[in-house]
């Protein structure tokens, strides 16, 4: 079966698809993108990623309308892909458009807007169960807070300290201040494509979106979780923290809760997924099955 994508309006075969060598999102990084997954063709946390989504447009100054048919789109695109029996991932794509070489651009520049269905990563369901290894990768003081609170196309930091954390046969890498400029240690921020939860003495702690971090659609819904089992906060916490850890998860759309058994060679704990982070997979799970109207077995990985 050919891959199919949705571009600016119509559905098209994913090797026909053309974009302007125009278009600012190839020169400049001059957009946006969110990711979530579909569980046999059914998206989830659909509206908290079009939230987010028109949230980052606005303060980068992109048109974006999220009371479009979304979802009906996500839909047909699964369909297309032949998805509807299995579980995916969509990333959507939009772009400030065609423009001039030039920094600045006019507003009436018409937006690009993607959607590439994606299969989830082989063995998914393997990691999940027997955990990974995350690796600490500094940020420096200087990165910009605002680029991080936005997905924006700007994702070369994140690939660099990705195939770092490969190198040394990690997983994911996870960012941290250098601790220069605040005496108090190197705070953890969280993954390139990831938020961070650490437990310890029965506390559940995640850093909060205040420190300059994705306010992560997943990482909210495993909160809320957390806090029904477990004292659970938003609070800054170091490497040291990190590493000393009774149990350490990490979430995203499209690997769910993922627990971290290593960070870098130091193993966490007795080397297994810790209770918490065990009951928490269990409840995210059960909370997606209800949602879509499905059994948690037809749930995929």
């Amino acid at each position: 079966m050919k891959a199919s994508c949705w571009l600016n309006g119509k559905f098209v075969d994913v090797a026909k698809a053309r974009i302007s060598p125009l278009d600012r999102g190839f020169l400049f990084g001059e957009g946006l993108f969110e990711t979530w997954r579909t569980y046999r063709g059914r998206p989830y946390g659909l509206a908290a990623h079009l939230e987010r989504m028109a949230g980052s447009a606005k303060k980068i100054g992109i048109p974006f309308d999220a009371s479009e048919p979304w979802e009906k789109r996500c839909t047909e695109l699964a369909r297309l892909n032949g998805m509807l029996k299995s579980d995916g991932a969509v990333r959507m794509t939009i772009t400030r458009g065609h423009g001039p070489v030039s920094l600045l651009v006019e507003d009436t520049a018409e937006p690009t807007t993607l959607m590439l269905y994606r299969p989830l990563e082989p063995k998914l369901g393997e990691v999940k169960a027997n955990g990974v290894a995350v690796y600490p990768f500094s940020i420096g003081s200087g990165v910009c807070e605002r680029q991080r609170q936005v997905k924006s196309l700007n994702y070369l930091p994140a690939i660099l300290a990705r195939a770092e954390a490969r190198k040394h046969g990690c997983y994911e890498a996870i960012y941290h201040t250098d601790g220069s400029m605040n005496g108090h240690g190197s705070v953890v921020l969280e993954g390139t494509t990831s938020n961070v939860f650490i437990v310890r003495g029965g506390v559940v702690r995640t850093a909060p979106v205040s420190a300059g971090l994705l306010p992560g659609v997943t990482r909210s819904k495993v909160l809320r979780i957390a806090k029904k089992i477990a004292k659970a906060k938003e609070e800054r916490f170091t490497v040291e923290d990190l590493a000393g850890a009774d149990e350490i998860f990490i979430t995203g759309s499209a690997i769910e809760v993922l627990p971290v058994v290593r960070v870098g060679r130091r193993k966490i704990a007795s080397g297994r997924p810790g209770p918490v982070t065990l009951e928490i997979q269990r409840r995210y799970r059960e909370e997606v099955a209800r949602t879509l109207g499905l059994e948690v077995d037809q749930l995929g990985d």
